[in-house]
């Protein structure tokens, strides 16, 4: 029997707290008998107020739920394409000469021109000799376009037929149009 009374004064212990706990509380706005309130009530404690300001506090879950930020329709549609920035200086160019015999490089290089003076209508091309280990190189034209290129070395495999394109870097400025016409000159 000891332990039951142990338990029965356990639980009137634990409901005698939670009355106490909820009698302690009162209302900050009761009214007295002409509906006014009263001057009592008025003055509150910092207990009161800090609990006041916890229900003022919004969590932000509770802030997003209530903003459906819809985006009209008319809007969605509209779709930001970006433009792809395209690098100019990469393009194209025929290789006429690849070797390590430099005085070979400038002489091809001055062949061409001088055939590509009489030959060749509607473009004229530049000439570039440079060394990359462990070659010198000839490399002639600037084109954004591989198709331009590729008829280019068309034309200048009449005059140097291992000439092929390879991917460089160009002079923007001397390539030629999308409209330009290249093509052998008539006698």
């Amino acid at each position: 029997m000891n332990a039951l009374s142990y338990i029965s004064v356990t639980i009137l212990l634990i409901v005698s707290i939670l009355m106490l706990g909820c009698a302690s509380s009162q209302t900050s706005t009761d009214l007295n008998q002409q509906g006014m309130e009263s001057e009592d009530n008025e003055q509150m404690t910092d207990t009161n107020i800090a609990d006041n300001e916890l229900l003022l506090i919004s969590n932000l879950s509770d802030t997003y739920t209530s903003n459906n930020n819809l985006i009209p329709e008319e809007y969605a549609k509209i779709k930001k394409e970006q433009e792809a920035e395209v690098d100019l200086t990469k393009g194209y160019r025929i290789q006429i000469y690849s070797g390590q015999n430099v005085f070979d490089a400038d002489t091809i290089a001055s062949q061409f021109r001088a055939w590509s003076d009489t030959t060749i209508s509607g473009y004229q091309a530049e000439t570039y000799t440079f060394f990359k280990t462990p070659y010198y190189r000839v490399h002639v034209g600037d084109f954004h376009n591989k198709e331009l290129a590729l008829t280019f070395s068309k034309l200048v495999k009449r005059f140097i037929r291992d000439a092929w394109v390879v991917y460089d870097t160009v002079d923007p400025f001397l390539v030629p149009s999308d409209t330009t016409k290249i093509m052998l000159q008539e006698f």
